[in-house]
């Protein structure tokens, strides 16, 4: 009897140390084991990020112009997944069974224990119907984020659009600024200015049921963070003025670009063809992508900094600016023309033109000769330089300095720099000419914008600028100040350079007179205006593939310019006065006075022709 009283003792000792086993155990999970105490937080506290209003744009006048629309993600984290009723998914997302079941492997392979995007562009009353019948399911959440609203349809192609972020742009961005499925800038201004569109995210910890239903904020939300809106930009674009350059260049391939010379604001970028920019919003982006990027006129090319075309005659005002200032040639020098320029057989020809004398006529008239002169004497008789060589070095750093095939750093993507040859590429390209070495002779086609120049259209306006600063340009761009949403609606302008072309004022004054005469008198009279004096240079690019490009730069009044626009209308098959010189001639009208009357009959003869056929 004792033994079994023992034995019962032993085994009560044995289980009350077993079961303090199990509960120091168990105290220890519960209270000091991170690991558990974070997988079990995991089942009941959820992180939801929120993503702040991408900021709005602008006009020059506060117009809005972009602002946002709310859509919904749904969002999965296949750890936490239950799906009680499949057919509640397909109905309400209008997907395949197949193109669900991809999307949900694609999110495991991404993460089973953070959310990713399985279905896009979820309209809110969709989001509350379906929230409505999933309400069992487990795994799934709603995530709101903002698409664009583009109020005026004008502007496409400097506006840029938004589209989903790609692998390499989370991978060159700080950890977390974006998760799989945020929206980013792709093109234009949206892309040039994300960083200060974006904003900052925030984020909100809720609490959640066994059954995966929210049911408040985690701890009185005191690790929510609040979200921070995008700055919201405003631009230097005048939106009457983009609208009525777009109007005059539908069914036509080309560009028209306006600056305010004295702050290199641009208040109009006109790309044609061009395309509404809701086309790349919602669902229909990546359908409506596919068809730009195969229509054959090419919608989505940017062409006032991307194409580049020869210049023509409107290079000659940087010519004549270059030759009067290193002494090739004074105002009043005169060269014969002759037909032709008669030191090289004749050629560049030129055509028909009155009798002048001086560099004024030259540039009134448009004299291939003369320049072609200008340029043989700057290279090969220039008694400063001992060769070719150390000539042509000169006459090229005037080009870069007046911004000819340079990119000007406008605030967009994908700028090109267009050309200005230098010595060592005629050196390293001797098939060009057939011997071992080039002399003026062979480059000459460069004098009238021929040749191997290269032009951007922006190029062209921000060289009539120049001019109509007398010397200098300011850095061109789209965007000219930013706003934080709660700083009480205060703009802070941005400050952009100042680049000066080393050319003295008093030689801009010899071609403005004479690029006043070129609108009053000359090859540019239909740009004219009864009270308002208008400067301006008209050129045409010889084209080998169709019709020839219309070329015209213009800036007014003479005195204190308010407008420095250029334009090329490709395949015009004409003369810059033709068709491009009106074109400008309404855009001035509009802008210098709101309204179009003197140049309503120009206006309609414009807008209805077609270059396209």
């Amino acid at each position: 009897m004792d033994n079994l009283q023992a034995r019962g003792g032993i085994i009560s000792i044995f289980i009350s140390i077993v079961l303090m086993i199990y509960m120091i155990r168990l105290f220890t999970i519960q209270v000091f084991n991170a690991e558990y105490e974070g997988k079990a937080n995991q089942n009941v506290i959820k992180t939801k990020i929120i993503t702040p209003p991408r900021g709005a744009l602008y006009d020059r006048d506060t117009t809005l112009y972009v602002t946002n629309d709310a859509l919904f993600d749904l969002t999965v984290t296949p750890g936490e997944l239950n799906i009680p009723d499949t057919n509640v998914l397909l109905k309400g997302l209008d997907m395949t069974k197949e193109d669900l079941i991809k999307a949900l492997k694609n999110a495991k392979r991404y993460s089973d224990v953070r959310e990713s995007s399985i279905a896009r562009n979820i309209s809110p009353s969709a989001s509350i119907t379906m929230r409505e019948q999933m309400w069992d399911f487990g795994g799934f959440d709603f995530y709101r984020y903002n698409t664009r609203k583009y109020i005026y349809p004008v502007g496409a192609n400097f506006l840029g659009y938004i589209s989903e972020v790609d692998s390499n742009q989370m991978k060159a961005k700080p950890e977390n600024m974006y998760i799989l499925g945020d929206l980013v800038g792709k093109a234009g201004i949206e892309k040039s200015y994300e960083t200060e569109m974006l904003g900052k995210k925030g984020k909100h910890v809720i609490l959640k049921d066994v059954h995966g239903r929210e049911v408040g904020s985690y701890k009185d939300g005191i690790q929510d963070v609040q979200e921070v809106p995008g700055n919201d930009l405003l631009m230097s674009i005048d939106l009457d003025l983009q609208r009525l350059g777009e109007e005059m260049m539908q069914n036509k391939r080309g560009s028209v670009v306006a600056i305010e010379p004295s702050t290199g604001e641009v208040l109009a970028f006109i790309s044609s063809p061009t395309y509404d920019p809701n086309m790349l919003t919602g669902s229909e982006l990546k359908k409506n992508w596919g068809v730009l990027q195969q229509d054959p006129n090419k919608p989505l090319f940017n062409r006032p900094i991307m194409a580049t075309y020869p210049p023509g005659s409107i290079f000659k005002l940087a010519m004549a600016l270059a030759a009067l200032n290193d002494g090739v040639i004074q105002a009043g020098t005169h060269y014969g023309c002759g037909g032709g320029f008669r030191r090289n057989r004749g050629k560049p020809r030129c055509h028909g033109h009155p009798g002048f004398s001086g560099l004024n006529g030259a540039i009134q008239y448009s004299c291939n000769s003369y320049f072609a002169a200008v340029y043989y004497d700057y290279l090969m008789n220039h008694p400063k330089y001992d060769n070719i060589y150390d000539a042509y070095h000169s006459w090229y750093n005037y080009m870069v300095k007046l911004g000819i095939g340079q990119k000007l750093k406008i605030d967009l993507p994908f700028e090109r720099s267009g050309q200005i040859p230098s010595a060592e590429m005629y050196d390293n390209e001797k098939r060009w000419y057939g011997h071992n070495r080039w002399v003026a002779n062979t480059i000459i086609s460069n004098a009238i914008g021929q040749g191997e120049v290269l032009m951007t259209p922006m190029q062209m306006a921000n060289l009539v600028a120049i001019i109509a600063n007398k010397g200098y340009y300011i850095q061109p761009h789209l965007v000219k100040a930013m706003r934080k949403r709660e700083a009480n609606n205060k703009w802070n302008a941005i400050n952009f350079p100042r680049v000066e072309s080393g050319i003295a004022k008093q030689h801009y004054d010899v071609v403005i007179a004479a690029m006043e005469d070129v609108v009053r008198s000359g090859t540019a009279r239909r740009a004219t205006l009864k009270d308002i004096i208008i400067c301006g240079k008209t050129g045409t690019v010889q084209n080998p593939h169709g019709g020839d490009h219309a070329v015209f730069i213009a800036f007014a009044p003479r005195e204190n310019p308010k407008i420095a626009i250029a334009t090329i209308i490709e395949n015009a098959g004409a003369s810059g006065g033709s068709w491009a010189a009106p074109l400008v001639g309404a855009m001035i009208e509009k802008y210098l006075t709101d309204t179009i009357i003197e140049k309503k009959v120009e206006f309609q003869r414009v807008k209805s022709a077609n270059f396209m056929k």
